[in-house]
């Protein structure tokens, strides 16, 4: 295969089998989004047609922004049925993994780290939520659209920022790594004045918005859903997070990439040890469903595992690797081009773990979607200027992750749908 065919290829198998598990598939609660879709989002698809012209955007039974409601009740007012409605579900997803494809492929300056989509593209996550109406894959969709208009320096960056929190409020956190990509991006001789004022204009639409919400709601989230997901803020996704970069980055790290990081100097790699030991050890990161410390195959891991004092040890272990991981790719993506690209993925993800850190839930899909599209990019970005044993390595391991991501959604989509 052409390596300039392989994102549409990528996003045409996405789009081929998620638009046959929605005709041929099995129509109950058989996945966690399959469960969210007909108990919240398609209720609420269903009211907003029944109130067009003024649908009640104060309480209604979903956790997120109104958006991708709206949008999916304008057709099912028409009369398209519940098949139809899915397979703009599909859509997005297709078009997830053909922007996450492409980007990737220009970022690193070869066609063939298109490759690196592979994991994204068969992640149980992206595939369910493909098939069944949610909100994660959507929102991704528009807030990494927004990064890499920002990071090409395209209009537009601003304005699919807010259709990303019109999506989930929580897109906000895409916010700061897009103003550090209008700041770094700004041509020679721009005041430092003019360049705060250009991160401020592109942010403010998508600031203004959730404010919006915020007073509408009386709360982060509509009324019937703040005791599930704004109680407080939990704790344990800071360790959690980096676990998950751990697994899935480590991949990406490449044998030289580990030899950057000890030619660090010590204190530099210490300092991400350390802060992944403390994100681990200073409250309780055992399974805990009253806590909100549940849900996903890495939750699965952890209940199964050792645990001293209410801490995991799977996350002791793999938070710190984690924090290394981040470490060394943002390094190698800030050195191979110093336009802040590197530093706006970093910002990104750093973002990323504080917002879902609000969230009273620490539910493994909000922070996989985002990572499957910003670690591969940081990777992709960091290649710049390697030679082709270093792209090589880094293909086969986004392969292999891809090989994992397949095998996890076996018994999480695939077998369900039968």
């Amino acid at each position: 295969m052409r390596s300039r065919r392989v994102p549409f290829s990528l996003a045409l198998a996405v789009l081929a089998f998620c638009v046959a598990s929605i005709v041929l598939g099995s129509k109950g609660d058989v996945t966690s989004e399959a469960y969210d879709q007909n108990h919240h989002h398609l209720l609420v698809i269903q009211s907003f047609a029944e109130q067009w012209p003024k649908p009640d955007l104060r309480d209604y039974r979903s956790a997120t922004a109104p958006l991708w409601h709206l949008v999916q009740s304008i057709p099912a007012a028409l009369g398209v049925p519940l098949a139809g409605l899915r397979i703009l579900s599909a859509v997005a997803g297709a078009a997830l993994v053909l922007l996450v494809a492409r980007v990737a492929a220009r970022l690193g300056g070869d066609a063939r780290l298109a490759w690196l989509a592979v994991p994204i593209a068969v992640s149980p996550y992206l595939l369910s939520g493909s098939i069944w109406i949610t909100t994660d894959v959507p929102a991704t969709l528009a807030l990494t659209a927004a990064l890499a208009a920002a990071m090409f320096a395209r209009e537009g960056s601003g304005w699919l920022l807010a259709l990303g929190t019109a999506i989930r409020q929580t897109g906000l956190w895409m916010a700061p790594p897009i103003a550090l990509m209008r700041w770094f991006g700004a041509p020679q001789g721009i005041s430092m004045m003019e360049r705060a004022r250009g991160a401020i204009a592109v942010t403010l639409p998508a600031i203004v918005l959730v404010g919006l919400l915020v007073w509408m709601w009386g709360g982060l989230t509509p009324p019937a859903y703040r005791d599930l997901h704004d109680r407080g803020i939990n704790l344990a996704t800071p360790a959690f997070t980096l676990a998950l970069i751990a697994l899935i980055g480590v991949p990406l790290v490449t044998m030289r990439g580990a030899r950057e990081l000890l030619a660090m100097p010590r204190v530099v790699p210490w300092c991400a040890v350390i802060l992944g030991v403390l994100a681990t050890t200073i409250v309780p990161t055992d399974y805990d469903i009253e806590a909100g410390r549940w849900g996903g195959p890495l939750w699965t891991i952890i209940r199964q595992s050792p645990v001293v004092a209410d801490r995991s040890i799977a996350l002791l272990v793999l938070a710190p690797i984690g924090a290394l991981v981040l470490l060394v790719l943002v390094k190698r993506a800030h050195e191979a081009t110093r336009h802040g690209i590197g530093l706006a993925l970093g910002a990104a993800v750093l973002c990323l773990m504080a917002v879902n850190t609000a969230n009273s839930q620490c539910w493994e899909r909000y922070a996989d979607l985002p990572l499957l599209a910003l670690l591969p990019w940081l990777a992709a970005v960091g290649l710049r200027g390697q030679d082709e044993r270093e792209r090589r390595a880094v293909v086969a391991g986004a392969v292999v992750l891809g090989l994992i991501q397949a095998g996890l959604s076996v018994p999480m989509v695939l077998l369900p749908l039968r």
